[in-house]
């Protein structure tokens, strides 16, 4: 039979981060249940980014209202995550950098190229929502490279075609 108290080989910060309490002179321990933590809170961000075809689709198969209003949807994705998080939590600074890349991926589809003839090539996307798709695209992959880093998060399916190359050097 198990010893009831026998002393644990350590304590997890999950552990930790539960015991809201202590008390004495018999012993005891406040605990509650403190909700996800931001690792799980950054999986559930990058679930929801995970089926964005905007991210990942070939562009000849983008049509420029759907595209716009991915963006648009992940722009509100990023504005709820990050009501979920203190503003100096390591998570913020990513999905507000996600967020401000939403904002000029829309404001700069507006730009004109006059003098490219991309119309037949890009699936209608005109050369300025082209372009600024490609960096929309990188900045998505930079930011969730560093979110998975940093919180050991596996990136799965097609997202992880988002993320930068890794050297082999």
């Amino acid at each position: 039979m198990r010893n009831p108290f026998r002393r644990s080989a350590r304590v997890t910060a999950e552990t930790a981060r539960r015991i809201t309490g202590i008390s004495v002179p018999f012993g005891g321990v406040q605990w509650a249940d403190p909700g996800p933590s931001d690792r799980e809170r950054v999986r559930g961000f990058l679930v929801e980014l995970e089926d964005r075809r905007v991210l990942y689709n070939p562009d000849w198969l983008e049509v420029r209202n759907q595209v716009d209003a991915s963006v648009d949807e992940i722009r509100d994705v990023c504005t709820a995550a990050l009501k979920t998080f203190a503003p100096n939590d390591f998570a913020a600074l990513p999905i507000r950098n996600i967020r401000a890349a939403c904002r000029r991926y829309l404001d700069d589809t507006t730009v004109e190229f006059r003098h490219a003839d991309f119309h037949h090539h890009h699936g209608g996307l005109s050369p300025g929502a082209f372009l600024a798709l490609g960096a929309f695209r990188a900045t998505v992959g930079q930011d969730v490279a560093r979110l998975a880093a940093h919180y050991d998060i596996e990136v799965e399916g097609d997202l992880a075609g988002v993320l930068p190359a890794l050297d082999e050097e």
